[in-house]
């Protein structure tokens, strides 16, 4: 309902409209069984039903009680037991994907599929995961499944065979797909110094920034940690992008300050450690906010700001990792959390609320 993709802004915006403007009109015990009608799984962000009704609440009652009658319709669970339904919307628009699905109802993943942890990109399409991937067998993907998913079909689809189920029932254009980020501030797999050598401990985690506001001097929406494994190498890779507000460009442009390194596991030492920064230009920088590594698009410039070689022991490489993100929590949240606990977090609490 911000606006984006237009095309479904466009249909829905009106009906929303029109329920609140219904709303508006209820009293307060009407309201409250309007909102008890929801479904738990929504009905979460609805409640409780506090007083007075503002209309910042009503227009979000008004967006999920709109949802729930689309969903009704939508997705009814009797299309869904079908692994080969009668009728296929995908199959209408993309026939040639028929010899791709298997007896069970499958898709067969080859190099012209895309996996994200909220759909399939194909073409210029993207498919829907199927609807008993998604939680509540309703709206939201099971993102924590679907990513590992995704990012395990990354790191492992030169060798595995993936087929995974989809949607006939929904598609769409890859210009109106926009990433989701999962709700929870914080996912993925935690650091942990038991587990750095371990090459099965690998993904990538997510930390998002607490209470982010104007009194930051360096406003960052979030940090991302993508650990991965080298081929052929028992060398494991990390990369770290911190992906600042959209709001808050230098001049114009968006930086991302980067870290790559490279751990030696059998000899538990570091052997590369180089800094960079990732310049966006305005009208690409969207994608990036929408993205996660490693599927995030390409900077417009990339600047170097230092190398290391040779070996860097943990508590030095983390060091100076640390002073690098300056002015960063998100950077010592992920590395030394009881540190940010202790320190970062009652800080960043008060500003939220200033």
């Amino acid at each position: 309902m911000s606006g984006e993709p237009p095309r479904v802004f466009d249909v829905l915006s009106p009906m929303v409209a029109d329920c609140l403007e219904q709303l508006n009109a209820m009293s307060v015990s009407e309201v409250k069984q309007v909102v008890e009608s929801i479904p738990a799984g929504l009905r979460m962000m609805v409640e409780p039903v506090a007083e007075p009704l503002t209309g910042e609440y009503l227009s979000r009652v008004a967006e999920y009680a709109i949802a729930v009658e689309l969903e009704k319709g939508y997705s009814p669970v009797s299309d869904a037991v079908h692994s080969h339904p009668e009728s296929s919307y995908v199959l209408e628009a993309l026939p040639e994907l028929r010899d791709l699905i298997d007896k069970d109802g499958l898709i067969e993943l080859n190099a012209n599929f895309v996996l994200f942890d909220g759909g399939i990109r194909y073409r210029d399409f993207v498919l829907h995961y199927h609807q008993f991937l998604r939680r509540g067998f309703s709206s939201n993907p099971n993102f924590d499944f679907l990513g590992v998913l995704a990012r395990y079909r990354h790191s492992t689809g030169r060798t595995n065979k993936f087929r995974i189920a989809i949607d006939h029932r929904r598609l769409m254009r890859f210009d109106d797909y926009r990433q989701t980020i999962e709700r929870d501030r914080w996912y993925g797999p935690t650091f942990d110094r038991k587990t750095l050598d371990d090459p099965s401990h690998v993904g990538l985690a997510v930390v998002g920034r607490i209470n982010g506001n104007a009194l930051d001097s360096y406003p960052i929406e979030r940090t991302e940690f993508l650990w991965k494994l080298n081929e052929g190498e028992k060398i494991k890779t990390l990369e770290i992008e911190e992906v600042s507000s959209s709001s808050n460009p230098y001049d114009g442009w968006h930086i991302n300050r980067y870290v790559h390194a490279e751990r030696d596991m059998p000899n538990q030492v570091f052997r590369h450690f180089d800094g960079a920064a990732k310049v966006y230009a305005p009208n690409k920088y969207k994608g990036r906010i929408d993205q996660t590594m490693p599927n995030q698009p390409r900077c417009d410039h990339y600047v170097k700001m230092f190398r290391i070689d040779g070996e860097i022991l943990l508590d030095d490489w983390l060091s100076l990792v640390g002073m690098f993100y300056k002015s960063n929590e998100m950077v010592i949240e992920y590395f030394d959390p009881e540190l940010f606990d202790a320190k970062f977090r009652p800080m960043r609490e008060r500003m939220g609320q200033i």
